[in-house]
């Protein structure tokens, strides 16, 4: 998959740090959607699936880490990465027993938040293989099994 085929949600109350965001991410030519609170988020997550969501801890209506757990979960899972200027460690350790793949502190600099980026997206994608591997299992054993009943005479 190339950088563009994969999309990121951008949480944040603060215009100017989304905007900052959104420009490094689209310039390394990743698709971006920003929203400023929780529940434009949750309603673009059950719009589109997005691969990651980078959610600031302190919204308006939720907190970021409540809403971890509210993001709807499509095919591939989306990786959510925390990105905050209020961190503690009861936040973090919060963050990460309630599903964050990823913590990170503002201000965050470009290169931490690329390669972290990069970093979900292989475990998404090696996730993906496992999927995958799984339901070609399951299949070959359902045809196996059909196979079987068929040369049995057993059929349904």
């Amino acid at each position: 998959m190339t950088k563009e085929s994969f999309s990121v949600l951008i949480i944040d109350d603060d215009k100017d740090v989304a905007d900052a965001l959104g420009l490094i991410l689209e310039r390394q030519g990743y698709r971006t959607k920003i929203v400023q609170n929780g529940q434009d988020a949750i309603a673009a997550s059950k719009k589109s699936n997005y691969n990651v969501a980078l959610i600031d801890i302190v919204l308006p209506d939720i907190s970021g880490i409540d809403l971890l757990k509210r993001l709807n979960e499509g095919v591939p899972r989306i990786r959510k990465i925390i990105v905050t200027g209020h961190a503690t460690l009861d936040n973090a350790v919060k963050a990460v027993n309630l599903g964050a793949d990823a913590y990170l502190m503002k201000p965050v600099s470009p290169d931490v938040l690329l390669r972290t980026i990069k970093q979900q997206l292989k475990k998404q994608d090696q996730e993906i293989l496992v999927l995958q591997k799984k339901v070609k299992m399951y299949i070959d054993n359902v045809i196996d099994e059909r196979i079987k009943r068929i040369k049995s005479g057993i059929l349904d």
